[in-house]
């Protein structure tokens, strides 16, 4: 089993949420991990970056037929049923602001410096006269710029657990909601086991 540090560089504003509202404040909540730091679910990882994996293959770059093998596969995969899926053999954790980071935030006695991990911003939608629409004002929480660390351990060769990591440096730009809005943007680089 391989191993490596994946490093979410989150470039801006970013939003990874369940849905929830905020009451009268914002519409949307941001997760949050149990020690209330924003988080990047290990899920949405493993999804963004298979599709990029897929994109490389369907564009016929043959080093990445692994994809379906190590990824796991559902019924549209060839060989199996509607119905049937295949497990993976890859794994990636949350991506969770690093231990130092975190261990300093929770030892901060008022609450402030973790207040300062989350903003809320605005938008409404405007008419043809340029002019706010009624009831149109929506609010969400975002988290600000930070590092992010998830752990990815893979089933597989040296060799393709780098095309893995070359095909989420180069195609995995942004994660979260409302990334056609610009939320989201991402560097993605990898830190090896000594």
């Amino acid at each position: 089993m391989l191993k490596t540090t994946m490093i979410l560089k989150m470039q801006g504003y970013w939003a990874v949420g369940s849905g929830k509202g905020g009451g009268n404040e914002v519409d949307n909540r941001i997760d949050r991990d149990a020690d209330g730091f924003p988080y990047v679910p290990g899920k949405m990882l493993k999804g963004l970056i298979k599709d990029a994996c897929m994109r490389l293959r369907n564009a016929g770059n043959s080093r990445y037929a692994f994809t379906d093998d190590l990824f796991g596969a559902s019924g549209k995969s060839e060989g199996l049923n509607r119905t049937e899926t295949s497990s993976g053999k890859i794994f990636i954790s949350d991506a969770r602001l690093s231990p130092a980071l975190r261990q300093a935030l929770q030892k901060d006695e008022s609450s402030a410096a973790r207040d300062n991990l989350t903003r809320n911003i605005y938008s409404t939608a405007i008419d043809e006269n340029g002019t706010a629409k009624n009831e149109s004002l929506r609010g969400y929480e975002v988290a600000v710029p930070m590092e992010l660390e998830a752990v990815l351990e893979c089933d597989c060769q040296k060799d393709v657990l780098e095309d893995i990591k070359m095909a989420a440096s180069k195609l995995v730009c942004a994660i979260g909601s409302h990334k056609s809005r610009g939320l989201g943007e991402v560097v993605i680089e990898f830190k090896d086991e000594a």
